[in-house]
């Protein structure tokens, strides 16, 4: 079976689709035909699911329970020639029928909770106690695809509408450390404030004690609060402060992870948005090539995986230094050696497909204008990883290491 749920701007929609077996193990329809469902026999198959799902699968919207409209009920009509591929299940596995359940929404909702009841055993298990199937599921909305799995132990999922846009999915990146003054505003005004201070009390014709006295209370007023406003007032500058190495690669990790987590989005504007986030524009539109090209599995028909987890296993500071940005001024970077698992997955008639792939690369990562950007890239060996224990995924971008760090 094939479960998919999306929220548009006027419905929730659950995406339904299974085998006869699976029909029939859910529901009851007095079929004439077991192998198959004719025509006339639809309306009958559509009240048995509404009661079904109506008591089997509940729904509330923003904490009030809805109710469904069944719709779009049709049954395939399969090609004879995949009929050996059923040797158990024949024609009723091969069969399938596939409809919706709309719930209107008169308001952008905040919350859904959906519960899904049916776990039918495995009849393909080699155990003699057929266990029961797991159900895999994709959730779309606002623009982002989920994966859920649903379990008879854990049979429920609730979403939660995010309030910060394409950034909700997104790991927090800190903000690079700005250059300093090599005299700050405020020592340039507290030296301002002496001058003042000093000749008005002797303008005022007040003894040189009083007038010196003035001066270095009022300069010492302002060293010990310090003001951090009138910027026109600090002279010169000196580099930023170097991170340590536990917050570059903080700061490294959480960029990789965005990176891969922007393929999450299911328009291509989206991802874009999301990658913006993590590497430099000149890099932009080759991570988005590279990485896509990485997620698609070949066995499975061409089918594009979605990222499950990401695990770093090495993550080296090799230097720190400088680098010129695209309107060739220098800006603070450091260089990164990195090695990492990545876990894809491709969800489709309630199942999953995993892939795990193991990487190794060289990264500078720049102080740009918006913030830290992955500048440069250059992936030095991938593999596939079969069987792993650790998490699995795909490639990065592929660039020349600028050489000058």
């Amino acid at each position: 079976m094939d479960l998919r749920f999306r929220v548009d701007a006027k419905e929730f929609v659950a995406e339904i689709a299974m085998n006869l077996v699976f029909l029939d193990w859910m529901v009851q329809t007095d079929r004439e035909d077991a192998e198959r469902v004719d025509a006339s026999e639809l309306p009958r198959v559509r009240a048995a699911l509404a009661a079904y799902c109506a008591v089997q699968m509940p729904v509330r919207i923003d904490g009030a329970a809805a109710v469904g409209d069944v719709r779009a009920l049709k049954v395939n009509d399969p090609d004879e020639a995949l009929l050996p591929l059923f040797p158990v299940s024949g024609w009723r596995g091969l069969r399938k029928v596939s409809f919706e359940i709309a719930f209107a929404l008169s308001a952008p909702p905040q919350s859904i909770s959906v519960m899904w009841s049916a776990y039918p055993p495995d009849l393909l298990s080699v155990l003699a106690s057929k266990p029961p199937l797991d159900i895999a599921a994709e959730w779309s909305a606002d623009g982002l695809r989920s994966q859920l799995m649903f379990t008879r132990s854990e049979p429920g999922f609730t979403w939660n509408r995010p309030v910060e846009g394409v950034a909700s999915r997104l790991e927090r990146v800190p903000t690079p450390p700005s250059a300093r003054a090599i005299v700050p505003s405020w020592a340039t005004l507290a030296v301002l404030l002496f001058i003042v201070a000093f000749l008005a009390a002797a303008m005022s014709r007040k003894p040189p004690r009083i007038a010196l006295g003035t001066g270095l209370l009022a300069a010492v007023i302002v060293m010990i609060i310090r003001p951090s406003g009138l910027p026109f007032l600090a002279f010169g500058s000196r580099s930023a402060a170097v991170l340590d190495e536990r917050d570059a690669r903080a700061t490294f990790e959480a960029l990789q992870a965005n990176l891969y987590r922007a393929f999450d989005y299911d328009s291509e504007s989206m991802v874009y948005d999301a990658l913006a986030l993590s590497v430099s524009g000149e890099l932009l539109e080759e991570t988005y090539l590279g990485v896509r090209r990485a997620l698609v599995i070949e066995e499975e028909g061409g089918a594009m995986s979605r990222v499950v987890a990401l695990t770093p296993m090495s993550t080296v500071i090799a230097s720190h230094g400088e680098i010129a940005d695209a309107t060739g001024k220098s800006v603070a970077a450091f260089v990164v050696n990195a090695s990492w698992r990545v876990e894809g997955r491709v969800t489709h008639w309630g199942h999953a497909h995993d892939r795990t792939n193991e990487y190794e690369g060289r990264f500078v990562v720049a102080a740009l204008a918006d913030g830290w950007r992955i500048h440069d890239a250059e992936i030095t060996r991938q593999e596939r990883v079969e069987n792993a224990e650790l998490p699995q995924m795909p490639t990065v971008p592929v660039d020349p290491l600028n050489e000058e760090l």
